[in-house]
């Protein structure tokens, strides 16, 4: 997820983008409020239906991979300064990184940080900072910060099969290693590994293809929304048949045998790249229709998406306590769209109070005039 207010370069400002970062982060705080279904002990339509919401959500992570990818791309993609380069990328990322973790530490610890001496908490942060563990969405910002630190090579490699009007066989090759290593994560070989960039390499680099390819998408694929819609939606259920198989019969999710995943995995890609194309055309739509509240509403939201990101944790756990409290849990159906609504509302208004204060830049990673 790049946060940068206006995308310029030979083909203008891409405005779609920021739909598109709005429909992202919708989908982050839907997985992690419908993922809430692995607790429910019976299989019934609740469960189900939460199932295929998060399945289909899951596009989340690589649409935003996919655009750094489309961003760095079309801002650094010849003869540009890596000192440049890296200082912007540090300046973006991780003062955000650094806050977030920090709080997200106390936030979740505070029990533990209380009665431990500063030292045992000073290393509890360190920890959490370079495993990425303060709080479980940020995950996201260790792949984004290894994408930053090798894209100069990447994108040097794509150059060269571009030059040899190989650019496609380049990208096809990123899918297969990504396969190979989603795959194998669910077999004793490569399960543990932590180096989770290789598992969305296809999608930044479709992110760097797409630069190139830009004008071609814009012109194709408006009249397939439809169809985009539909192959969307028996995809999402497709995928979700050998978990329901689990489920059914008598295996709680966190104990569903690794290999009734494998087959998801072959699919993941196309199913993401349909959903994207899908997305893309919705954004158009929104675009064409700029003053339609539905427009109005998802591109404030892909305005602070960064910091939504960042911040909606705190509400969503925060939602999810209170709940509990009027013995309102994940068995009930008003629980999900509860905890969704809450905390979309209170991170964006948050993030946009934020905003106003001074360097709220390297808090959230954006800044609203005043």
């Amino acid at each position: 997820m790049i946060n940068i207010r206006t995308i310029q370069g030979k083909q203008g400002r891409i405005e779609e983008i920021n739909y598109l970062r709005g429909f992202g982060v919708l989908a982050v705080i839907a997985i992690h409020t419908t993922g809430y279904f692995t607790v429910v002990k019976e299989f019934n339509s609740l469960v189900l239906v939460n199932l295929w919401a998060d399945i289909f959500s899951q596009f989340a992570v690589p649409l935003f991979i996919l655009i750094s990818g489309f961003v760095l791309a079309k801002n650094y993609s010849e003869n540009f300064s890596l000192r440049d380069f890296y200082r912007k990328r540090v300046r973006s990322i991780i003062p955000q990184y650094l806050l977030f973790s920090s709080l997200y530490t106390a936030f979740n610890n505070w029990a533990v940080i209380q009665n431990s001496s500063i030292g045992t908490n000073i290393a509890l942060l360190l920890k959490n900072i370079w495993r990425a563990d303060a709080s479980y969405h940020l995950w996201f910002f260790s792949i984004l910060i290894q994408f930053y630190i090798l894209y100069p090579l990447i994108i040097k490699l794509y150059t060269v099969f571009k030059r040899r009007d190989r650019a496609e066989l380049f990208i096809v090759l990123l899918l297969i290693i990504q396969i190979l290593f989603m795959v194998g994560l669910h077999t004793p070989y490569l399960s543990g590994i932590r180096i989770n960039l290789i598992g969305f390499l296809f999608y930044f680099g479709l992110g760097i293809y797409g630069v190139d390819h830009f004008d071609r998408l814009r012109k194709g694929f408006r009249r397939q929304t439809l169809l985009l819609f539909t192959m969307s939606i028996a995809l999402t259920i497709g995928t979700s048949f050998f978990i329901i198989i689990g489920l059914t019969t008598g295996y709680r999710y966190s104990s569903i045998p690794a290999y009734f995943f494998m087959g998801a995995e072959l699919v993941y890609p196309i199913f993401r790249v349909i959903t994207f194309l899908l997305l893309f055309n919705v954004s158009r739509i929104l675009l064409e229709n700029r003053k339609s509240l539905m427009a109005k509403v998802i591109n404030k939201i892909g305005n602070y998406s960064f910091g939504i990101y960042l911040i909606h944790i705190f509400f969503n756990q925060s939602a999810i306590k209170i709940l509990k409290g009027y013995q309102v849990d994940p068995n009930d159906w008003a629980f999900y769209p509860i905890v969704l609504v809450v905390t979309i509302v209170l991170s964006y208004l948050s993030v946009r109070l934020i905003s106003f204060i001074p360097y709220s830049f390297y808090i959230i990673g954006s800044q609203s005039k005043k």
